[in-house]
């Protein structure tokens, strides 16, 4: 196997809250299971929870007739709204086997929780017991651990307490957790407390801060990337997808393993729908290097760190297909020869008000 054969990449739809078909956001997971099937081709999708608005059986059929749509293997979870007026998740259950479960592949193990056990928000002890046991095996299997669940503990005007919860952050902050995955808050936004990343994706149904879309993530190794896709353009417009995997940005760094310290590599994940005609990468604009296909849509350079004073870097990735098309991709990355690292905690946008808490 590769080194580029050994990522695992996944899509996260943002919450649905599907009540019938014809409306905005049932047309927007539609785009999102065509974009899916014909463009992104992940291993797995992941729902992220509220896949319905009132968890009526109609509301039901519909999430599962746009589910039946997807070609890759897909899980979904538990949100408040799939269990309004139905507490023990019954219409959930009927489709599901369980409201949380595990798999493993690549390297990574894949661990979905249900954070709706108790209103609002919540973990039964059992459940908490399984994830100890979870991440201890996965640690023993060498695997990386990344959680999915519905409630975002960073959430403003909204109490992340409840029973369980003081347990989940004490396994949280004492765990090898990779990043967390979660719904809830209809805005996007990045959490680094300085030991976890956590991400909330924007909804599909009444989303805030920006266009319904969904998360197209990406972990190999060391490596955590993700990026937010939009689905408010034409598809047959649509310019490349550009996703730098390597090295880290800074809001997803929380190790030393994630920044630069001597010679290292570009590396970018690129989705087009037609052939990339030019690829290069840029540091602060002056050291611009061409980027190679390797294979799968992979691009490299070497990063050659020499002249670089120590601190953040922006790095810029540029990608041009044949018909004229453009993606684009900045992050920033860290560069210490001494290796040292110490995240700095922060969230990317800043949220000051919502709608929906």
């Amino acid at each position: 196997m590769t080194y580029h054969e050994q990522a695992v990449t996944f899509v996260i739809p943002g919450d649905l809250h599907l009540t019938q078909p014809g409306l905005p956001n049932y047309v927007a997971a539609v785009q999102m299971t065509e974009e899916v099937n014909n463009w992104i081709k992940p291993d797995f999708v992941q729902f992220i929870g509220d896949n319905v608005q009132d968890a009526t059986e109609s509301q039901w059929r519909l999430f599962d007739e746009l589910r039946s749509r997807l070609d890759a293997p897909h899980f979904a979870l538990t949100g408040d709204h799939d269990i309004k007026d139905d507490p023990a998740a019954n219409g959930f259950r009927a489709r599901f086997e369980s409201t949380y479960g595990a798999f493993s592949i690549r390297g990574f193990r894949f661990l979905r929780l249900d954070s709706q056990q108790y209103r609002p928000v919540g973990f039964h002890r059992d459940q908490l017991e399984w994830l100890r046991l979870q991440i201890r095996d996965a640690a023993i299997a060498g695997e990386r651990v990344v959680l999915f669940q519905h409630n975002y503990p960073y959430q403003i005007w909204e109490d992340f307490d409840g029973p369980g919860i003081d347990e989940w952050r004490a396994i949280a902050a004492t765990s090898p957790i990779a990043a967390v995955f979660c719904g809830h808050t209809h805005y996007f936004q990045v959490a680094n407390d300085g030991r976890n990343v956590v991400a909330a994706v924007r909804s599909i149904g009444d989303p805030e801060g920006g266009l319904p879309g969904y998360l197209i993530g990406h972990v190999r190794g060391d490596d955590l990337a993700f990026v937010y896709r939009d689905l408010a353009s034409d598809p047959r417009d649509d310019d490349p997808i550009v996703l730098t995997t390597h090295p880290c940005d800074v809001p997803l760094a929380t190790s030393p393993r994630h920044i630069v310290s001597g010679p290292d590599r570009i590396e970018a994940r690129v989705w087009s729908r037609a052939t990339i005609a030019e690829s290069r990468a840029a540091v602060y604009d002056d050291i611009v290097r061409p980027l190679a296909p390797v294979g799968d849509g992979y691009f490299t350079a070497v990063l050659d760190p020499s002249g670089l004073e120590k601190g953040a870097h922006r790095l810029k990735v540029h990608i041009v297909d044949v018909e004229g098309r453009v993606g684009r991709c900045e992050t920033e990355f860290v560069f210490d020869p001494t290796r040292r690292f110490t995240a700095v905690p922060q969230t990317r946008p800043i949220v000051t008000s919502t709608h929906f808490c």
